[in-house]
C-alpha cells in the first residue's frame, strides 16, 4: 500500500510560500540575491527541520534536507525556490515542496530507507540581475566554478559572490564543494506549457530537456542629432536592429517544428527622443531538443546579422553567453516514473521539455529524471496556475517513486 501523504500540509505550504515575495505589481518576485529569496530559504529550512529532517547547505548555497538511510549515498528530489520578476507560485516551489512532502510522508509512515533520501533546493535557477541561471546546479556539478563568477556583479555593483555568501554558501576557494555522495536526482515541476492541458492528462515523464543557446549581440552605430542629420547619412542602430529582428522571425518561421527562439532583452543607447541611437544591445535565445538544428540555425542567424550590419555600416559583435546541449533523462528513471503513473490508472505520457531546468546539469553527473505536473499553460507570469488535484496526484506518484527507487540497485556513476 502506498503511504498516505498530507494533502492539507502540502497545500498549506504552497500557500505560505506564495506569500513570500508578493509583488505589488502582481505575481511573485524573489530573484536570487533578493531579501525575499533569502526569506523563503530560511522558511524552507524551518519547515524541513520541523519535519524532523537534517538540514545543511553546500558550497553553492544549495539547501539539503536529509532523511538518513542505512547508507550515506543520497537519492534526492527537489527543484528551486527563486522566481522570475512577477512570476507564478508554482515554477520551482511546487517541485521543492512536493519533494519535502514525499520525504516527510515516508518518514512519518515509518519507512526505513536504504539510501539517504534528500530534498534538494537548488540556488538561483532563474535568470537574475547577475545574468546567471541554474547557478546552484552548475556549481554543484562542476559546470561552473567559483572562480568563474568571482567578478560578476549586477548593474548596481552587487556581486554574485556576496549574494552567495549572504545565502550561506561556504566560499572556500580551496574546497569549492564538500563531497556529496549523490547517486540520483528527480525534479518534479509544472509543465509550463499547454500540452498536458490539451491532452487532458495530469502528469508526464520528461524524456529530454531542450538545448539552449544565448547570444549577446551589440549593434554599434553613431549618435547624432535626430533633426539635422540627413536620413541617408545616419548609422542608426535601432533601424538596424529592426531589420535584424525581422530576419530572426523569418528564420523561426522556417523551423517551427524543430525549434523556438526569443529576443527578450533589449537595451538602447542613449535612449533619448532627439538623438539617433548609437547602440543596441540584445540577447537572442534559441531552443531545440535537437543539437544539430540548434547549432545550424543559431549560426545561420549570426551570419545574417553580420551581413545586415555590413549593409548599413554598423558594427556587430557577439558574445556566446550560453551554449547548453540537450540533456536526455535517465532511461531507468523514466521507466520507473512511468510505472508509478500507470499504477494510478493513468496513461504514462512522455514529453520533451522546452524549458531549461536544473535537472539538465544534474543529468550529466547522476541518473536523473523529471516529472511534469499539468499547469494552466501559463508560466513566468502571475497567471500561472496548477490544480490542487493534480498536485496531490503528482505527489502520490513522487512518494511511491522514491520508495521504489530507494529499493532498486542503482548503477554506480560518478557523484558530484
Amino acid at each position: 500500500m502506498n503511504p498516505v501523504l498530507s494533502e492539507k500540509r502540502l497545500l498549506a505550504r504552497l500557500e505560505s510560500a506564495r506569500m513570500i515575495g508578493g509583488d505589488p505589481a502582481g505575481g511573485i518576485t524573489r530573484p536570487f540575491g533578493s531579501v525575499a529569496e533569502r526569506e523563503i530559504r530560511q522558511w524552507f529550512l524551518a519547515e524541513a527541520e520541523a519535519a524532523g529532517l537534517r538540514t545543511r547547505l553546500d558550497g553553492a548555497g544549495n539547501l539539503w534536507a536529509l532523511f538518513p538511510g542505512a547508507e550515506e549515498n543520497i537519492l534526492a528530489a527537489g527543484s528551486h525556490l527563486d522566481t522570475v520578476s512577477q512570476g507564478g507560485a508554482y515554477d520551482g516551489a511546487l517541485g521543492a515542496l512536493m519533494a519535502l512532502e514525499a520525504v516527510e510522508t515516508l518518514k512519518d509512515t515509518g519507512y526505513h530507507p536504504q539510501h539517504t533520501l534528500a530534498v534538494l533546493v537548488l540556488t538561483g535557477e532563474e535568470p537574475n540581475a547577475f545574468r546567471l541561471s541554474t547557478l546552484g546546479s552548475r556549481l554543484l556539478t562542476g559546470m561552473l566554478s567559483l572562480d568563474d563568477i568571482r567578478d560578476i556583479t549586477d548593474d548596481s555593483g552587487y556581486s554574485v559572490w556576496q549574494a552567495l555568501a549572504e545565502a550561506g554558501a561556504t566560499l572556500n576557494s580551496h574546497d569549492l564543494l564538500p563531497h556529496i555522495p549523490l547517486k540520483g536526482f528527480v525534479e518534479p515541476h509544472i509543465e509550463q506549457g499547454p500540452r498536458l492541458k490539451e491532452m487532458g492528462q495530469p502528469l508526464a515523464v520528461v524524456t529530454r530537456i531542450t538545448g539552449i543557446v544565448r547570444h549577446r549581440i551589440v549593434i554599434q552605430g553613431e549618435a547624432n542629432h535626430a533633426g539635422t542629420t540627413p536620413w541617408l547619412q545616419r548609422r542608426d542602430a535601432v533601424q538596424g536592429f529592426a531589420q535584424i529582428v525581422a530576419a530572426f522571425k523569418a528564420l523561426i518561421d522556417g523551423h517551427l517544428d524543430q525549434l523556438t527562439g526569443t529576443v527578450g532583452y533589449v537595451r538602447v543607447y542613449p535612449n533619448a527622443v532627439n538623438i539617433i541611437p548609437s547602440t543596441v544591445e540584445f540577447i537572442v535565445e534559441w531552443r531545440s531538443p535537437d543539437q544539430t538544428v540548434l547549432t545550424a540555425v543559431s549560426e545561420e542567424y549570426w551570419d545574417m546579422v553580420q551581413q545586415l550590419g555590413n549593409q548599413r555600416g554598423l558594427g556587430i559583435t557577439r558574445q556566446v553567453i550560453l551554449n547548453q546541449a540537450p540533456s536526455p533523462m535517465d532511461a531507468t528513471t523514466q521507466r520507473l516514473l512511468q510505472q508509478m503513473i500507470a499504477s494510478e490508472g493513468l496513461e504514462p505520457i512522455a514529453l520533451e521539455s522546452w524549458a531549461g531546468h536544473d535537472a539538465a546539469h544534474l543529468a550529466r553527473k547522476v541518473p536523473t529524471g523529471m516529472l511534469f505536473i499539468r499547469s494552466n499553460g501559463k508560466s513566468h507570469c502571475s497567471d500561472e496556475d496548477c490544480d490542487a488535484q493534480d498536485i496531490v496526484l503528482g505527489s502520490r506518484v513522487l512518494t511511491a517513486f522514491l520508495r521504489q527507487w530507494d529499493q532498486m540497485v542503482l548503477g554506480r556513476r560518478p557523484s558530484c
